[in-house]
């Protein structure tokens, strides 16, 4: 009788074993699945923007029907290589849920006055404010992720083998 109990209360937590090792297998392999998947946009957007200074040569605003107030800078410019150096112009443009935050970014950016800014090296003319999004956090993600992957892979491959090898009595 005490054989049956044990041997119960042995499938019950082999079994508990594997459904929890299956949902944290899962579990991790999505979470490495969307961190892959954002780290690999996130870091090309990175590697491509330069930083730069930007002069401000004119400020249109208004108010852009169903999206909010919108303001657009006139920019120019100088980027470099090693055989030239070209200015140019090109706009940025930002949407803004209130005039508040519009008038607050205004008074930051404001008319002829120099401002850090980042510019696309492959398309030149695509430039912005803010610094891209850093894909350091999807990067963890993904190794966290697929690293529990791993260890779900081994977890479930030692229980099945030592399943495996216990001899019926």
């Amino acid at each position: 009788m005490s054989r049956r109990i044990v041997t119960l209360v042995s499938v019950t937590l082999y079994f508990v074993l594997i459904i929890s090792f299956t949902i944290i297998g899962f579990a991790s392999l999505i979470v490495g699945a969307v961190g892959l998947a954002n780290f690999i946009p996130t870091y090309t957007t990175f590697k491509t923007y330069r930083n730069n200074t930007c002069l401000i040569v004119d400020i249109d605003d208004d108010w852009c029907p169903n999206t909010g107030y919108c303001v657009m800078w006139s920019v120019e410019y100088y980027v470099s290589n090693a055989t030239y150096t070209q200015l140019l112009f090109s706009t940025i443009v930002n949407r803004f849920d209130s005039t508040a935050k519009a008038m607050q970014k205004l008074d930051t950016y404001d008319i002829i006055t120099s401002q850090i800014c980042y510019y696309d090296s492959k398309k030149l003319v695509n430039v912005q404010w803010e610094e891209p999004a850093s894909p350091t956090p999807y990067f963890f993600m993904m190794i966290i992720g697929l690293s529990l992957n791993v260890a779900y892979i081994i977890g479930i491959t030692f229980c099945s083998f030592f399943q495996s090898k216990q001899v019926p009595e």
